[in-house]
């Protein structure tokens, strides 16, 4: 009988695991205008959010949260940006600013109003950043993936990339709201993250790929960049995937799911 306790334990908690994950919550919160669209899955302790990166919806998200629910067990929130998957847009007042506002109200619309974890992937991580500057130490801490540095993307290139699009623009915009108002405050947004970016003081474990979304030299020039936005505090850790392209968890998912279980338990321990 002895023999039988730790196998009957392991297997009770590996259900409730599952149980857990399984009580996942589809809903769409009002933000004003418009509503947001929102995954939840069910857990206890510090929320992680997740970021999405530019022309992405909550669905890129997918294959990391049974992982993550199951080591963590903590609440994993997934959502679509304004115009993106099944959230609605409020073409008047988009832009960054107005969607971490957004979000900050749905969270607490939510019943998750004190504190929280980011995961950002890319142009994510503008929000995640000008999030945690508008609501000082209640981001504990952010894995950021890819992300675009205030040290590659600057004025001038957000400049170039609006100009970029010009051309494509009404065609962006019968295929996607959400990409074309992005594409249209490409340069707010830069300015932006030039702004909060020097102030940011959250421990963050940064992940950038081998393989960026860009041919050379700006390829070199991303990576290089990215780099020392991480070398510039203490508290950030830096990882280079060579092998990975800009999607890092769709090619190194344990890589991803082991650097946030660990930066999350190292920021969210109350030991």
């Amino acid at each position: 009988m002895i023999r039988i306790y730790p196998i009957f334990f392991s297997i009770s908690l590996l259900l409730s695991t599952f149980d857990l994950f399984a009580q996942s919550k589809d809903t769409t919160i009002s933000v004003g205008q418009h509503s947001l669209h929102f995954n939840i899955t069910a857990g206890k302790g510090i929320p992680i959010i997740f970021e999405s990166g530019a022309g992405n919806d909550a669905s890129v998200w997918q294959k990391l949260l049974a992982p993550l629910s199951a080591r963590l067990g903590a609440p994993l929130i997934t959502y679509d940006r304004a115009g993106f998957g099944k959230s609605g847009i409020d073409t008047v007042n988009v832009n960054l600013s107005t969607e971490v506002a957004d979000l900050k109200r749905a969270l607490n619309k939510l019943g998750y109003n004190e504190q929280y974890f980011f995961v950002a992937h890319s142009f994510g991580g503008n929000y995640t950043l000008k999030f945690a500057d508008e609501n000082k130490g209640q981001v504990l801490g952010a894995v950021m993936i890819d992300i675009v540095s205030p040290y590659f993307m600057t004025m001038e290139r957000g400049k170039s990339l609006k100009i970029e699009y010009a051309d494509r623009l009404q065609e962006i915009k019968k295929e996607s709201l959400g990409f074309y108002h992005l594409t249209m405050n490409y340069e707010n947004s830069t300015a932006i993250l030039h702004e909060v970016a020097p102030h940011a003081t959250i421990p963050m474990t940064i992940i950038g790929s081998g393989i960026s979304p860009f041919e050379e030299p700006d390829r070199s020039k991303f990576v290089a960049a990215l780099k020392k936005f991480a070398d510039e505090k203490d508290n950030r850790k830096y990882i280079l995937e060579p092998n990975a392209q800009h999607h890092i968890f769709y090619d190194n998912p344990a890589l991803v799911i082991e650097e946030i279980q660990s930066l999350y338990k190292k920021t969210t321990s109350t030991e």
